[in-house]
């Protein structure tokens, strides 16, 4: 069927192409040949895909993937961002009244009004997010990518003044339990926090941020799994020790094996950083190609240094395609890749992608042995689809 912004069936036009970021050379090409033909792309649905993947219960909490088959440019609408939600949104009637308590091992406890941050420079980063839980069960649909303005956390950090035996800082959100005293918060180091892109973010995609994504206004670490994103951000807390909160030391950990021989013992790993992680997100067909032609596009993320390529292998062949990248610009943004896929015959055929970053880091082909949970699904991703 045509593909389109709202996955209803229609017509692409020249300027869907153009604006929606589907204008690789091969369907350009087409369109430029003849705007009057009735269609000339059209998506292959991937047979493994969930048709409800979300979830959302009656307290509130909200588990909603990002549809990877409507991925049309770089940045993801904000209506399509993927969410979840621990607990139910705080309900924030007006952000005018809304402030951030810093305090804890600080010289100077703050009290910073949302009205205060334009005494602080502003900055602004596209970052992509991925739950550390995202994985086949949600069709992979938890990551998501937009653009980000706010102000530096180190410069609000500066204006408090850490004291000598800070070690950690804590996040604390407004989202809770209810009745329960729990709710959302996790730490980062003093090192961590201090990072030039680390930011207190109030704009999401040039416009206030939505209540699903945090607002007023939310953490963002960039290159860091999505937990570390506080949203509803309410008070800073500044301490000497380890935080010991559920969501630092119970959930988002896994185990991982420390030692080679039969009797190996598993320890506690808390999940951090987003490594090099990729997937195809569409498969199009161009109907009007000599022969069989098919467009395979997908996104690659994560790891420590800018994205170096990513392979291609189809039906578990040992010989990998190429995938042409588009220029990567943002450190900590995710980069769309294109591969053209030639003379396929009818059938299920499965296709794989694996990216490879600059330092070598390298997308693994499947999960390790020596890692138990339920929290980092960085293997390579199988798609099945059936050409006709």
């Amino acid at each position: 069927m045509p593909i389109t912004m709202d996955g209803k069936s229609r017509d692409l036009t020249r300027r869907d192409l153009l604006v929606q970021g589907l204008a690789f050379p091969f369907a350009l090409q087409a369109m430029f040949a003849s705007e009057a033909r009735a269609t000339i792309l059209g998506v292959v649905p991937f047979l493994d895909d969930k048709l409800s993947p979300s979830t959302i219960t009656e307290h509130g909490d909200k588990i909603i993937p990002f549809d990877l088959t409507r991925l049309m440019g770089w940045i993801t609408p904000a209506d399509q961002f993927y969410i979840r939600n621990h607990f139910a949104v705080p309900k924030v009637r007006n952000a005018r009244d809304w402030s951030i308590r810093v305090g804890g091992n600080v010289r100077h406890e703050q009290q910073i009004g949302l009205d205060e941050f334009s005494e602080f420079p502003r900055v602004e980063r596209v970052v992509t997010l991925e739950c550390a839980g995202n994985s086949k069960r949600r069709n992979h649909g938890l990551v998501s990518n937009a653009k980000w303005t706010g102000v530096p956390l180190h410069a609000v950090l500066e204006k408090a003044g850490l004291q000598p035996n800070a070690r950690n800082i804590v996040f604390h959100g407004a989202d809770s339990g209810g009745r329960s005293a729990r709710h959302f918060a996790r730490a980062l180091s003093i090192e961590q926090a201090r990072r030039p892109e680390v930011m207190l973010a109030t704009d999401m995609n040039d416009k206030p941020l939505p209540h699903d994504h945090g607002f007023p206004v939310r953490l963002i670490v960039p290159g860091w799994y999505g937990m570390a994103h506080v949203k509803w951000l309410e008070r800073i807390e500044v301490i000497d020790t380890p935080f010991d909160g559920m969501y630092q030391t119970t959930h988002y950990v896994n185990k991982r094996a420390i030692s080679s021989d039969s009797d190996a013992v598993w320890k506690p790993e808390q999940i951090t950083k987003i490594p090099v992680k990729s997937i195809v997100a569409t498969v199009l067909r161009d109907y009007h190609a000599v022969g069989n032609l098919y467009q395979v596009s997908g996104v690659v993320w994560g790891g420590h240094t800018p994205i170096q390529a990513v392979n291609i292998t189809i039906d578990g062949n040992t010989h990998r395609h190429s995938a042409t990248l588009q220029p990567h610009t943002h450190p900590f943004a995710w980069t769309r890749w294109s591969y053209q896929w030639e003379n396929q015959i009818s059938g299920i055929h499965t296709l794989a992608s694996r990216g490879i970053d600059r330092a070598g880091h390298r997308q693994p082909s499947e999960r390790s042995s020596r890692l138990r949970g339920p929290y980092q699904h960085d293997e390579t991703i199988l798609r099945r689809v059936k050409l006709s």
